[in-house]
């Protein structure tokens, strides 16, 4: 016999979610209990949309649902989709600026500690970052690794506790990452690229700063590990935490970069294409 089920849907409207349900193989009785649930987990409800009241909480909801004996099913994402920018809460403003930007697409944002989003802007693959005291913006990398970035930008944010950065909102994120391109549009960028006088300093300091790896910054700048790390002294750059890791691992680099196969669900080598 099949078993009561809650077939489940969410719609977005600026952050805010309306959860979409059907009812399969429930009668009347389980239907009641059901809506008592629903109810008592701080969910209003009107008709098949369910919407959260302040404090429910979804993974209380699924463990009270699934407790009194229905079965959850989800509606799947179209993984070819666009993302969904109702997902997040904009100030009218920021959701028109981003929505009307040129050449500007976001993929993903999402997360605590740390927030996190990629997307493209200008035929570049962008990545964001924002977790401690500080939020970070990296160019023209990829989104498997193999290949590592060419211009970033880090900015403090202000905080009282060292945390804040991790749990930006939004609003922040997305104006940060407005931020961001329009620097990268608008100022000189020629200390990222070779020959550029301060182009070993600005290569080292996205070593400094978890945007580069050792191995990138040794070809790149075509110097040892050890000189690279003298070289960040002599500049004043903090050393990576990981740095004598990262100096051990050269002896046996293998030109290389690990990534995760999300079809197979295994760690992979794959070929650096770095510049």
């Amino acid at each position: 016999m099949s078993k009561p089920t809650v077939h489940w849907r969410t719609e977005w409207d600026n952050g805010a979610p309306t959860h979409v349900v059907t009812l399969s193989h429930t009668q009347s009785q389980q239907r009641d209990e059901l809506e008592r649930t629903v109810d008592n987990e701080g969910f209003i409800r009107d008709g098949d949309e369910w919407r959260p009241t302040v404090g429910a909480t979804l993974h209380s909801l699924f463990e009270a649902i699934r407790a009194i004996g229905f079965v959850l099913e989800f509606e799947r994402d179209d993984e070819n989709a666009p993302f969904d920018l109702q997902r997040l809460k904009l100030k009218s403003e920021t959701r028109e600026k981003f929505e009307t930007i040129s050449n500007v697409r976001l993929d993903d944002l999402a997360g605590y500690c740390p927030v996190q989003a990629d997307g493209q802007f200008d035929g570049l693959y962008f990545y964001f970052r924002a977790r401690g005291s500080h939020w970070r913006f990296e160019a023209g990398g990829n989104e498997s690794g193999t290949k590592g970035a060419t211009w970033w930008h880090e900015e403090y944010w202000p905080n009282t506790t060292g945390f804040e950065a991790g749990y930006m909102d939004d609003e922040d994120a997305i104006r940060s990452i407005l931020k961001s391109v329009e620097k990268f549009r608008t100022e000189d960028r020629t200390r990222f690229q070779k020959g550029h006088p301060e182009y070993e300093r600005t290569t080292l300091e996205g070593w400094s700063l978890d945007v580069l790896s050792l191995s990138r910054v040794v070809r790149r700048l075509g110097i040892s590990g050890h000189e690279a790390i003298e070289r960040a002294k002599a500049y004043g750059i903090e050393l990576p935490y990981f740095a004598d890791l990262e100096l051990k691992a050269l002896e046996t680099d293998t030109g290389k970069v690990v990534a995760l196969d999300k079809d197979k669900g295994i760690w992979t080598d794959l070929p650096d294409e770095d510049e």
